[in-house]
């Protein structure tokens, strides 16, 4: 009867013991495969070299840092619905942190505060958001990681104003509601507009898509044909612009600058078709986010700005 009982205790314990461990199994369960961190990565589009770079470098970073990576994107940046569902879904995955680049400075409010109440924390990369109508709505994100967009275009906007004697400009505009699309084309236009013989001949948005970039150039160029100074928000309508100056046989008589510094821009400013292009460095980006990622989920306060580098790149600089 002794022996009975002993084998009934001790069979007690083990069932409980494993119960116990199953239940922290679950309580884990977010942690996803071998305990690793479960990251869900969405950003606006991956239509361009600059997301393609940003992707890269995260699942290089995520690897290092043994973190289970969901890089997810719509086809086009001007589709914010799309982005987002992919927030929602993340939220029912259970995922431990989202990073996010935003498609809309203010649209993604809502679902923003949906992950605060989740609580999973929220990563802003490369593309910053209205954080005081987030606030408005009981929101708020853990910090920003990326450049000053406003101070990085300001570069080529002061480089131009040094280098270049005057002129009629075009401004190239993205998607509207993007604040940092909104910061990049402020940073270039006050620079070379604060100083004598310049002046803004047109202001178009091409969508940040580069057909688009070669059509509103294209369109202006033949309207104003005294256009001689483009200045791009994106790598892709720079792109575009350099495409339709060819074409009009405008080559060597409009200065383009762009922001971004993909691989055809660097091979642009070999040329002498860019004059500058600004580079943000999305590798560095995303090591960067994922590392705030693992520091919050660990404890840590973050400034609301992780600052990344940015420069101009012309061919003073540029990596032959």
């Amino acid at each position: 009867m002794k022996k009975v009982f002993m084998f009934l205790l001790v069979a007690g314990l083990v069932l409980g013991i494993t119960a116990r461990n199953a239940f922290a199994k679950g309580q884990n369960a977010t942690q996803g495969s071998e305990g690793k961190i479960r990251i869900a990565y969405v950003v606006k589009a991956m239509s361009d070299q600059f997301w393609i770079d940003m992707r890269n470098g995260a699942e290089v970073a995520a690897k290092e840092f043994n973190v289970e990576l969901s890089f997810q994107a719509p086809d086009r940046e001007t589709d914010v619905e799309r982005q987002i569902q992919m927030v929602e879904n993340a939220i029912i995955s259970k995922v431990d942190a989202i990073i996010l680049s935003a498609a809309s400075s203010t649209a993604l409010n809502p679902v923003i505060v949906k992950v605060n109440k989740a609580n999973i924390p929220v990563i802003l990369v490369n593309d910053t958001i209205d954080e005081n109508a987030l606030a408005a709505e009981g929101g708020f994100v853990e910090t920003y990681v990326g450049i000053d967009q406003y101070a990085a275009a300001a570069l080529a906007g002061d480089y131009c104003a040094q280098n270049i004697a005057g002129g009629k400009v075009l401004l190239l505009e993205g998607p509207s509601g993007v604040d940092a699309l909104a910061q990049r084309l402020a940073g270039f236009r006050d620079k070379v507009m604060g100083k004598p013989g310049f002046e803004i001949a047109a202001s178009q948005t091409a969508n940040c898509d580069r057909n688009e970039g070669f059509n509103v150039t294209q369109n202006v160029l033949t309207a104003r044909p005294d256009i001689n100074i483009i200045w791009s928000v994106n790598a892709e309508m720079g792109q575009g612009a350099i495409q339709a100056i060819e074409q009009a046989g405008r080559t060597g008589t409009v200065s383009v600058f762009d922001f971004d510094a993909s691989n055809d821009d660097i091979q642009a400013v070999k040329a002498g078709t860019l004059v500058g292009s600004v580079a943000q460095y999305p590798e560095i980006q995303a090591r960067a986010a994922i590392q705030a990622c693992i520091d919050v989920l660990g404890g840590k306060k973050l400034s609301p700005h992780t600052v990344t580098k940015a420069e101009l790149i012309t061919r003073a600089n540029v990596v032959n």
